[in-house]
């Protein structure tokens, strides 16, 4: 069915080609092209047999396939791809029009960001294929404003082209998947344990939840890292709220033998419908987190929270049965700013809470 929209999609663009589509399909005689014509004619009659697609940008590569009606993200395991996405990519290069001839000198492509390869990451490189057949192969360059356009060359030609229009060419994983993990509303979480620490929700009076740190629970593991003030502080402003807005950065299949998880920044958590146990790997610098999540047995209905979502972001509290098998075999990569927040309470030394020995001598500075 999917196929069958793209088609239907870029078929409207095919319908405006006419004439042009003989032209820019002899060759490379770019002398012949139209402006004002659709600049990848080609794509308006074989849009529905393109199953592979690569991009690549600042020395990185990225790869999307479609196999049985499916789209995936080729170069992170398989995952599935977000057809909207592909769509937009698609019908966006369709839907492109000449509108002025620039430098055929290969020397002169770099001001365009047409040059290729290139590292700098101004210019990007998109291949659309059918099988092994290739469909278009373009190298896409700097845009312009007033009006939108972009320039743009055939990857075997050296003539250059600014078009109307433009297309966004980004090989971050997260742009072509469901970026958006969990979105767990305020109050769903009642308690965590994270490293030998407890925190638990308070209910106040004006119907607002709030967190303390439980001073002893049988329900942690002991630990010897040791909990300062401070550090408790960070936790409590910090991680109950950690997962009202977790998205990935990358995705990959879990190793069968991979490294096991580091109990410093693998909370988890009991809330209201479900449990959920965080499983943080550290590979290198980036961290890599997989789940294990329990429905809770006569836990009361999320539907009404759940009807109100209308927008990524917006809180919901998913069916922890469905998620646990939807996210089953995969690791995810944290984004910086929500690995930051996971392991604030840990980067704060112990050693700045220590009160100064006053029988220590006073050091110093020398001049220099």
């Amino acid at each position: 069915m999917k196929t069958k929209t793209l088609a239907i999609v870029l078929g409207i663009a095919a319908a405006s080609i006419g004439g042009a589509y003989i032209a820019i399909s002899r060759g490379t005689r770019t002398a012949e092209f139209e402006p004002g014509a659709v600049f990848f004619a080609e794509l308006g009659a074989r849009s529905g047999s393109v199953d592979r697609i690569e991009l690549e940008r600042s020395g990185r590569r990225l790869e999307l396939a479609r196999a049985g009606g499916q789209w995936t993200l080729v170069t992170s395991d398989g995952y599935p791809a977000r057809f909207e996405e592909i769509k937009g990519l698609v019908s966006g290069l369709a839907v492109l029009k000449g509108d002025q001839k620039m430098t055929a000198r290969k020397e002169r492509h770099a001001e365009l960001a047409l040059a290729w390869p290139d590292d700098s990451g101004r210019g990007a490189r998109v291949r659309l294929l059918a099988g092994a057949d290739v469909v278009t192969d373009a190298i896409l360059g700097e845009e312009r404003a007033n009006p939108r356009a972009q320039f743009i060359r055939r990857e075997a030609d050296d003539q250059s082209w600014r078009v109307l229009g433009s297309v966004l060419v980004d090989i971050e994983p997260r742009r072509w998947v469901e970026a958006e993990l969990l979105a767990i509303p305020d109050g769903e979480v009642r308690a965590l344990n994270v490293n030998g620490l407890r925190i638990e929700a308070e209910d106040g009076a004006d119907g607002k939840v709030s967190y303390k740190v439980a001073e002893s629970s049988p329900l942690v593991a002991p630990t010897d890292f040791d909990w300062t003030p401070t550090r408790r502080a960070a936790a409590l402003r910090a991680l109950p709220s950690w997962l009202s807005r977790l998205e990935l950065d990358d995705v990959r299949k879990a190793k069968a033998d991979g490294a096991a998880a580091d109990p410093a920044i693998s909370p988890e958590f009991d809330m209201v419908r479900g449990t959920l146990k965080v499983n943080a790997v550290r590979d290198g610098d980036a961290v890599w987190i997989s789940f294990d999540a329990k429905p809770k047995e006569g836990a009361p209905s999320a539907a009404e929270i759940n009807a109100k979502k209308k927008y990524p972001g917006d809180p919901y509290v998913p069916d922890w049965t469905e998620f646990a098998a939807k996210h089953a075999g995969w690791q995810y990569r944290l984004p910086a700013w929500k690995l930051n927040s996971l392991e604030e309470a840990n980067k704060i030394p112990a050693a700045s809470e220590q009160p100064a020995d006053p029988a220590a001598p006073t050091v110093i500075p020398s001049a220099g």
